[in-house]
């Protein structure tokens, strides 16, 4: 702006012809330096560079404006919020795509069936269609974000921090069911029996008390169990596993509730000995 000034104020000194050509050095300079920096910005995908670091948890970024989005999540901070509902969004996309609840517009259309849908991550689902794919195992998403989630699992990245104990969680999810432990919260309600649970995985398995539900099977004996555990403690029967030992007698057991059990034995013969 300033050498435009200059340029104004010297204009009565400087030919037309001669100002034009200076404006447009300075156009070109400006579209160089732009084109070098969505150059650097596509070279980052091939090298993998990630030189914006998040301060809290310091996951690495290519681009300055993702980590700005990103921080977002730890802050809390929505800055594009809907004029209807007022609720709030961390990036302007997401706005728009809230923003069909209330308009009732479907502008994602099948080109098989004529079917339209209102996001374009439903289309994909209803198409098969998966464009995002971890370059690490090859699994493929509908959305960019779902493989975001996924990359957590081979980068071990656990973005979400508890403020009270600073345990750390690769899921929203995990963090909010945490937090119950020093609320005492316990959400998740039992309708048959009226039982509350802290986690939503737990209200599940108890729900099996009341379904009947055995969701595990031995593949030697066909023996159902509604607990994971149960069939792990079950399948010792068959491999003759014995995993807790008597550090005193060294007899083997293969459940840990027997070792306990026999543990009492010696607890007794040390007492009538006294």
């Amino acid at each position: 702006a300033a050498f435009i000034y200059l340029i104004k104020e010297e204009q009565e000194e400087l030919p037309c012809q001669q100002i034009k050509e200076e404006l447009g050095d300075l156009e070109r300079q400006e579209l160089k330096e732009d084109r070098k920096c969505h150059l650097d910005i596509h070279m980052r995908t091939h090298t993998g560079e990630k030189p914006f670091l998040c301060n809290l948890c310091g996951k690495g970024f290519s681009q300055k404006g993702h980590l700005t989005i990103h921080t977002r999540t730890h802050t809390g901070e929505r800055p594009f919020s809907c004029k209807i509902c007022e609720k709030g969004f961390i990036e302007k996309g997401l706005l728009t795509d809230h923003m069909s609840v209330h308009t009732g517009e479907r502008p994602f259309l099948c080109k098989v069936c004529g079917k339209d849908f209102r996001l374009k991550a439903d289309l994909r689902l209803h198409t098969g269609d998966r464009p995002f794919s971890c370059v690490i195992c090859g699994k493929t998403y509908t959305q960019k974000s779902h493989l975001s989630v996924h990359l957590r699992t081979h980068t071990g990245d656990r973005p979400f921090s508890c403020t009270l104990c600073g345990k750390s969680f690769q899921y929203k999810l995990s963090l909010m069911e945490h937090m119950t432990i020093h609320t005492g919260e316990r959400p998740f309600l039992c309708k048959v029996c009226g039982k509350r649970f802290r986690e939503k995985c737990h209200l599940t398995v108890h729900m099996r008390i009341h379904t009947g539900e055995k969701p595990f099977s031995c593949n030697v004996c066909d023996k159902r169990f509604c607990k994971k555990c149960h069939l792990t403690v079950h399948m010792r029967i068959h491999t003759g596993e014995k995993p807790f030992s008597c550090n005193i007698c060294e007899k083997r057991f293969c459940k840990k509730c027997n070792l306990i059990l026999h543990m009492r034995n010696h607890v007794s013969e040390n007492s009538v000995s006294c």
